[in-house]
């Protein structure tokens, strides 16, 4: 049975890239709603009104719509930033802000490299992985224009903070699955390892050791 939104099949690119989006829309209600575990392309394919055939025609895999919504959110955090920083202050907090308000960039963070990359055929994966480095060298060249730290030195703090932003959001996950349950000695403990709290307290002491100015001081360059 044909779906009232695919009555019409999509030819133009215009029309293509709506579907698309109607698609990312569909899996991230899906995700919010009922967890990642709860997703299925049936699923999907019902909540954006399509057919599981017609479904398959833009995405093979639920890991490639987590993937879309990653590169989406980052993206989101990235443009904050460079929007946001103006001196090492304003860098260090929206560093800090910046991953909370994208949805779902916190959590799809988490699951990326233990999760998401390895369901993912070469050509996906390689394109995602050229589109993550054009956005950390975006955010290596606020780095450099926001405490004067030479390029080499923006660069490595921009893949330090990548790799430290995943690991709070690996922590942040265990921390609210184990909440509840914990006894009273470790909730103390757990609450610690929240994403707002233990991210942004790393992002700024990294960034306070670049360039010559102290923490909080603006670029001299």
């Amino acid at each position: 049975m044909t779906l009232p939104h695919e009555r019409k099949r999509a030819r133009s690119q215009a029309e293509k890239a709506g579907r698309r989006a109607a698609i990312l829309s569909a899996a991230r209600r899906l995700v919010e709603r009922d967890g990642f575990d709860a997703v299925t392309m049936a699923g999907v394919a019902a909540e954006a009104g399509l057919s599981k055939g017609a479904l398959y025609l833009y995405v093979r895999a639920k890991e490639e719509l987590f993937l879309s919504l990653f590169l989406e959110a980052l993206e989101q955090v990235t443009a904050r930033i460079e929007a946001d920083a103006r001196d090492r202050a304003t860098l260090i907090a929206a560093m800090g802000r910046a991953p909370l308000e994208a949805p779902l960039f916190v959590p799809l963070l988490a699951r990326l490299t233990t999760v998401i990359e390895p369901a993912l055929e070469d050509a996906a994966l390689f394109d995602a992985k050229r589109r993550m480095r054009d956005m950390g060298l975006r955010a290596a060249a606020v780095i450099a224009r926001a405490t004067g730290a030479d390029d080499a030195r923006a660069w490595e703090a921009s893949a330090a903070l990548m790799l430290t932003m995943q690991g709070a959001a690996q922590f942040d996950v265990a921390a609210r699955r184990d909440a509840v349950a914990a006894p009273d000695d470790l909730r103390p403990m757990l609450e610690r390892q929240g994403f707002a709290q233990t991210f942004p307290a790393a992002a700024r002491l990294i960034l306070s050791g670049l360039g010559d100015a102290g923490p909080g001081a603006p670029a001299t360059r």
